[in-house]
């Protein structure tokens, strides 16, 4: 997509994503940034990730209408980037209110790690209700139609106390 030209494009302009389908499976994705393309939207940008070699790396791309910053490589918009995402008014997901716990959240699973001293762990959990939870206090493995398994110190539990092992 060909922007007028006005000259070197610096700096971050707000852009919604249209296409996440990158036939190229880099992360790319194509944005509506109407500062720069009006209606049209823009080329293949590449992202600007926080990690990232050789079979190694991050690998998160935003959904279509989610939000993205773009940017462009020397200026030129045939050179798009997206550097992040970002939430508008009301789309902020469940967030908590500790900052040692850090949150990501897809459509259907959610991943959260909690850095609390003495009680924190790592939480899976999936829209239909499956959980497993790794703390300080133990394991527990919830399929999320009635069947568990919890492990806390020497103990443990089959489907709550149905069975106990010690």
């Amino acid at each position: 997509m060909t922007a007028p030209s006005s000259g070197p494009l610096y700096g971050k302009y707000r852009g919604v994503v249209s296409d996440n389908r990158d036939p190229l499976m880099l992360g790319r994705v194509r944005a509506k940034v109407s500062d720069v393309f009006g209606d049209n939207e823009s080329g293949w940008a590449l992202p600007a990730l926080p990690y990232a070699g050789k079979g190694v790396g991050l690998f998160l791309v935003p959904p279509t209408d989610a939000w993205v910053w773009i940017e462009f490589e020397h200026g030129d918009p045939e050179y798009p980037i997206w550097t992040g995402c970002f939430w508008a008014q009301g789309e902020v997901p469940a967030t908590p209110a500790l900052a040692e716990v850090k949150i990501l959240k897809t459509d259907t699973c959610t991943l959260t790690l909690d850095d609390t001293p003495g009680i924190g762990g790592v939480k899976i959990e999936t829209k239909q209700g499956m959980k497993i939870t790794i703390s300080a206090t133990g394991i527990e493995i919830d399929n999320g139609m009635a069947g568990s398994i919890k492990l806390t110190g020497p103990k443990v539990s089959i489907n709550g106390s149905a069975l106990e092992v010690t």
